[in-house]
């Protein structure tokens, strides 16, 4: 294992431990504070008697366990609460005109709670599709200009505080006119396609692959530092040529590679480091990596 795969291997990790970790404190967490609140609610039902309702109390814990732990999570807090309703009326022994009177409330109480529960899950759900479209390129999938800039300004922050490097490609293409112009966009379209697609197949699940706009991609690689990323970087381009020529597309591409060793003023600043290495590629040329390494003065 070369040392990029260690390093990716490393992230990946700490990242799996971290998003694991935050699952199980916090699920876990909802949930039980949703049952004890469901059961507070019932004995505080039970000693108020009749003449005081806390019937909207008991949509707090299901809304609360259906938003943070999920859609199965709030059904089951749906029938607990409906149960706990159900146990303190039975409790305070109430008096009604038929016995099955309390066992018809409860049923009513449950499917209020069941719906609730499914129309803030589907509220939920269409709001994290929303966020994911609104940081995805519509064409390929592939993460777009606000994408990239959130994690390269949580990369920024990273490196003031931790020190460690990062890498940014910006790539174009070139002859990319000549297709839309003779073979029409369609095609450019698809090779657009087949261009995320190779640098989805040969980077790392921890590097970001953003569409900028047109033909412009920028490339974002954490942890990785002026050794390693012209290798890989060498690599992705022989890659993306041996795609173009499978295809029959003449298009070579020029890439401008920055490693950062001190962090950079902004996202701009990191962006137009690598633009001006991807244009000083075009001018020696065209079908290279330019690469340069950031450090402190």
């Amino acid at each position: 294992m070369d040392k990029r795969s260690k390093m990716a291997l490393a992230v990946k990790m700490k990242f799996v431990s971290d998003k694991d970790g935050t699952i199980l404190q916090s699920k876990p967490f909802v949930i039980l504070m949703g049952l004890l609140a469901a059961v507070f609610l019932g004995i505080s039902d039970f000693l108020s008697g009749p003449e005081l309702a806390f019937s909207i109390f008991y949509l707090i814990p299901v809304l609360a366990v259906t938003w943070y732990a999920g859609r199965n999570w709030g059904i089951f807090m749906s029938f607990f609460c409906g149960f706990v309703w159900l146990a303190s009326e039975i409790g305070a022994k109430l008096h009604y005109s038929h016995f099955l009177i309390p066992y018809w409330n409860a049923f009513v109480r449950l499917g209020f709670f069941l719906i609730t529960s499914y129309m803030l899950f589907s509220l939920k759900t269409a709001l994290e599709k929303e966020k994911s479209l609104a940081r995805t390129d519509s064409l390929t999938g592939a993460s777009n200009a606000r994408a990239f800039y959130e994690s390269a300004t949580r990369e920024i922050e990273r490196m003031r505080r931790y020190r460690h490097p990062f890498s940014v490609a910006y790539l174009d293409f070139d002859n990319f006119k000549f297709i839309n112009d003779t073979l029409g966009h369609s095609v450019g379209d698809d090779l657009i396609r087949v261009v995320v697609e190779t640098l989805n197949h040969e980077l790392r699940i921890t590097d970001q692959a953003a569409r900028l706009g047109g033909d412009e991609f920028a490339i974002l690689m954490p942890e990785t530092d002026g050794k390693i990323a012209p290798q890989v970087m060498e690599r992705t381009r022989s890659k993306l040529l041996d795609s173009m020529k499978g295809n029959n597309w003449p298009v070579t591409f020029s890439i401008g590679l920055a490693t950062f060793n001190k962090p950079p003023n902004s996202v701009d600043d990191m962006i137009k480091a690598a633009d001006s290495l991807m244009y000083e590629a075009k001018n020696n040329g065209k079908n290279r990596v330019k690469f340069s390494t950031i450090s402190p003065d």
